[in-house]
């Protein structure tokens, strides 16, 4: 999905006013659409657990993507529109993967999930305005990691962070990412999946636009 797409999507929850931030916000927005994507259809309460929403905070997701012509529902749950489909289909090409990292920690937080960002390590500046984004959406922080050649990089820090930093989560991130030169990792820790998700999301964002 181009920057301009992504905005427009996102403003289907500004248009109709600010939800309470704690709550909601564009990240969970971005999850609501990627969790019915891969799942073909998802009822109301699965999602709601999916993606970290309270039951109130989906329903106003899921009326604003309905609305903007994204999904609609049926018995079953919520399913992608023509529409949604296409614009799922470009936010995977830009954020493909994300997964659950099992092995020892990279970033704060007991539990950490880690997002693949495609071809925007040019937009990394030292890695405080994704760490930032993750804490204002309720996780506990978040590492960047850009990618040059076959090593993770940190901004103003290490130029190889697997030699700096041996962990077996570098096998991990490497094998469940795939990620090439040129992209972004982000790690994000939190007390739970769905907040780290969140937060990893919150962070990828501050890269897109």
């Amino acid at each position: 999905m181009s920057v301009s797409s992504i905005e427009a999507l996102l403003k289907l929850g500004n248009a109709r006013g600010p939800g309470p931030a704690a709550t909601y916000g564009p990240s969970q927005l971005l999850i609501v659409l990627m969790k019915i994507g891969e799942s073909g259809s998802i009822g109301r309460h699965n999602l709601a657990t999916e993606a970290g929403l309270g039951d109130g905070a989906v329903r106003t997701v899921i009326k604003w993507l309905k609305e903007g012509g994204y999904i609609g529902t049926k018995a079953e749950g919520c399913f992608l529109t023509r529409k949604g489909e296409l614009a799922y289909l470009e936010l995977k090409r830009t954020v493909p993967r994300y997964l659950e990292l099992s092995e020892a920690p990279l970033a704060v937080g007991r539990r950490q999930v880690a997002v693949v960002v495609r071809r925007r390590s040019g937009r990394v500046r030292s890695g405080i305005e994704q760490r930032d984004s993750s804490i204002k959406a309720g996780a506990d922080g978040a590492t960047t990691y850009v990618v040059e050649g076959s090593k993770f990089q940190v901004p103003g820090s290490s130029r190889d962070a697997a030699k700096d930093f041996p962990s077996p989560a570098w096998a991990e991130l490497r094998s469940g990412l795939k990620p090439a030169s040129g992209d972004v990792v982000i790690v994000c820790g939190s007390d739970s999946v769905q907040r780290s998700l969140v937060g990893a999301m919150s962070a990828a964002l501050t890269l897109l636009s």
